[in-house]
C-alpha cells in the first residue's frame, strides 16, 4: 500500500541529487570477515605442507577455494546497487546483469523473496538483491527507494512487519 504523495520529490531526492544503495554495511563486513578467517586458516595449512604433514596439492585447493569465496562476496555483497541518478533513470546492478530505466515507467515497488521488486509499465518486472529481508531496525530501506522512484512512501499495514 502506498501513502500520500510527497510533492517535494519531484527529483530524485529533495535537493534533486543523485541517490545510491548497496547491500548493507554489515553483510560486506561478513564477508570480507570470511575471507580473513580463510586466509587464515590457509596460512595454517601452508604451515602443515612445510612441516611436511599435508599433501602439497591441499595448498592450491585452498587458494582455489579462498578465490571462489572471494568472487561470490563480490558479486553478492560488493557489486550490487540501485542508483537513480538526477534525469531520474533508475540502474538497478545485480550480481550478473544491469538493468536501466525511468522512474516514470515504475508502477509499483513491493519486496519478494528474491529482494525489492520493480513493475513497469510495460510489464517487466526487474528486481534488486540488494533490498533482500535482511535484519533492519526501524522502517525498511526499500521504502526510501519507492519513494524516491514513485514519489509515495509505502506504509506498512498495522501489526505488520517487513524486514527488507
Amino acid at each position: 500500500m502506498l501513502g500520500p504523495r510527497n510533492p517535494t520529490l519531484g527529483n530524485v531526492t529533495k535537493d534533486g541529487a543523485a541517490r545510491t544503495w548497496r547491500v548493507r554495511g554489515w553483510i560486506r563486513i561478513a564477508g570480507v570477515v570470511a575471507i580473513v578467517l580463510l586466509g587464515i586458516q590457509q596460512a595454517s595449512v601452508i604451515h602443515f605442507v612445510r612441516a611436511g604433514q599435508m599433501d602439497p596439492r591441499e595448498m592450491g585447493d585452498g587458494f582455489v577455494f579462498i578465490g571462489m569465496v572471494a568472487l561470490v562476496v563480490w558479486f553478492l555483497a560488493f557489486r550490487p546497487r540501485v542508483r537513480i541518478d538526477a534525469n531520474r533513470i533508475v540502474e538497478i546492478r545485480n550480481p550478473l546483469r544491469t538493468t536501466r530505466f525511468s522512474a516514470a515507467d515504475v508502477v509499483e515497488c513491493r519486496p519478494t523473496d528474491l529482494g525489492l521488486q520493480f513493475r513497469l509499465r510495460d510489464g517487466s518486472t526487474p528486481w534488486s538483491i540488494v533490498f533482500q529481508a535482511t535484519a533492519s531496525f526501524g522502517e525498511p530501506r526499500w521504502f526510501d527507494v519507492a519513494e524516491a522512484v514513485t514519489g509515495n512512501r509505502p506504509t506498512l499495514p498495522d501489526g505488520g512487519e517487513d524486514n527488507g
